[in-house]
């Protein structure tokens, strides 16, 4: 009876997990997938050391890796914002640009609105922010791009 109660969450638990992938946007997936694996090691490793397969000491170094990985990738983030902050040498952004520029930085045309500026640097700036893998200079020209549009609009009102 125990087996077949496992083998129906089994189940359940695989169907959730396939419809939730499947509705997570792909950019998202891999994030998610790591995720899922993290947990799966955190889950292997407790039910390992409660059956005595592992001692419970090296349950709780095998759990600190993550932990420790988090608080390595901090640091090291940390150090490179440091970093930056004292090299002069870094490229600037100080290049002005014009009204039609930002149009189409930001994928607009025509007289665009305060709210369609707005939703078009949102998700031009998730796909590009330097905190998801973009760079520093395009987030800086998509910011630079919204300022000047939405300056424009306050001027014309």
């Amino acid at each position: 009876m125990a087996k077949l109660i496992i083998l129906v969450a089994l189940i359940f638990l695989a169907w959730y997990l396939r419809n939730r992938f499947i509705s997570t946007p792909k950019p998202e997936r891999k994030r998610l997938v790591t995720g899922w694996l993290l947990w799966a090691t955190v889950a292997a490793v407790v039910a390992m050391a409660l059956t005595g397969r592992l001692h419970w000491i090296g349950g709780l170094l095998a759990l600190s890796v993550p932990f420790l990985r988090q608080f390595g990738l901090w640091f090291m983030q940390r150090k490179l914002n440091q970093m930056d902050q004292s090299q002069p040498n870094q490229p600037q952004t100080d290049t002005q640009i014009d009204r039609q520029q930002a149009l189409q930085i930001l994928n607009l045309s025509g007289e665009p609105n305060r709210d369609d500026i707005v939703q078009a640097h949102r998700k031009l700036m998730q796909k590009n922010h330097p905190d998801q893998g973009g760079s520093d200079y395009l987030a800086a020209m998509l910011n630079q791009a919204k300022d000047l549009l939405l300056e424009e609009l306050d001027d014309a009102n």
